[in-house]
């Protein structure tokens, strides 16, 4: 995998097209799929673009597109689907050796990526460019981490031979030291929500090897109301408070989950961190919270901790273990 996170005018496009052309044209790929945040995008950008594969292909390699088909044929009988990221789907079967993903970051479906690399595997040497602008996505950040996958940064500056002036006089002198600019500009993963009380460089500046001895230990769960892609993540941590009253962050457990996962996972982190008791924002329904705790035993701990929290107790339970 290749991971090309670059600014506004990098030359993203042209990079993935050329990539693209040269392995259908030395053979190393035979079916290759060019994926897009939508259908529009795969057409417009990939396919028809300024720097898109038609555009860039010498006439005697330029590949036969056929629109009703979503298809480029090349020549020497490589071809390219195109797919849209809306509909994961539509990638749950097809196999490849080669594939294009541009603005990932942009993908509103996980499960397309998914799809993808289930069928990723023709030939001898399936490979994958992603070409996109950063945003912190679950899926950028578990890219940018992963050892196997080779990442490329660029800025917008970089290509400014190739770019209007008007757009470096104008957009460029806009938006530059900005934080959009950052971001689309010199392709920064900006991790931070402007304003929000807690920034990553706080976090990192506060940890610690290991907390003291803990006089309490709590799981807190805060529940979302779905759990689809676009919903808030259920909330979980586990806190801890020492002899002198100093509080302890000891784990967080938070993403999106059905209500009896969050219930597990809850469950796991109590028995993991041997904690006192497990508690829960109660705005979202009280009852809900509780009878997703199917086990009587849970049922009796989240009751037990929900009681403590009302009356303000800060008394430690006598057993640790559920």
């Amino acid at each position: 995998m290749w991971l090309l996170l670059a600014g506004r005018g990098f030359g993203k496009t042209r990079t993935g097209a050329e990539l693209i052309r040269a392995r259908a044209m030395a053979r190393t790929a035979r079916r290759l799929a060019l994926v897009a945040p939508t259908a529009g995008d795969t057409r417009d950008v990939m396919v028809e673009g300024e720097s898109g594969i038609l555009a860039i292909s010498p006439p005697w390699e330029r590949p036969r597109y056929e629109p009703s088909k979503r298809r480029l044929t090349w020549p020497n009988g490589a071809i390219a689907t195109l797919y849209s990221a809306d509909e994961p789907e539509r990638l749950r079967g097809p196999q490849h050796d080669a594939a294009w993903c541009d603005e990932l970051a942009s993908w509103r479906y996980p499960e397309a990526w998914d799809m993808l690399m289930f069928g990723l595997r023709l030939g001898t040497d399936p490979r994958v460019v992603v070409t996109t602008t950063p945003r912190p996505t679950k899926l950028i950040r578990e890219l940018i981490v992963d050892p196997t996958v080779v990442v490329t940064r660029g800025s917008t500056h970089e290509n400014r031979a190739n770019l209007a002036p008007g757009f470096l006089g104008e957009i460029v002198r806009k938006y530059e030291g900005t934080r959009l600019g950052r971001q689309e500009l010199e392709a920064e993963l900006l991790e931070d929500v402007p304003g929000a009380l807690w920034n990553r460089g706080v976090i990192e500046a506060a940890r610690a090897r290991s907390a003291p001895v803990l006089i309490r230990v709590v799981v807190a769960i805060d529940p979302a109301v779905s759990s689809t892609d676009e919903a808030d993540e259920t909330g979980i941590i586990v806190a801890g408070k020492d002899e002198e009253g100093q509080g302890w962050v000891l784990a967080d457990a938070s993403g999106r989950y059905q209500p009896t996962e969050w219930a597990k996972t809850a469950i796991s982190a109590y028995r993991a961190h041997r904690a006192d008791r497990i508690v829960a924002e109660v705005n979202n329904g009280g009852e809900m919270v509780e009878a997703t705790f199917a086990d009587d035993r849970a049922q009796r701990l989240f009751r037990c901790g929900a009681r403590l929290a009302r009356e303000g107790n800060p008394r430690r339970a006598g057993g640790r273990a559920l």
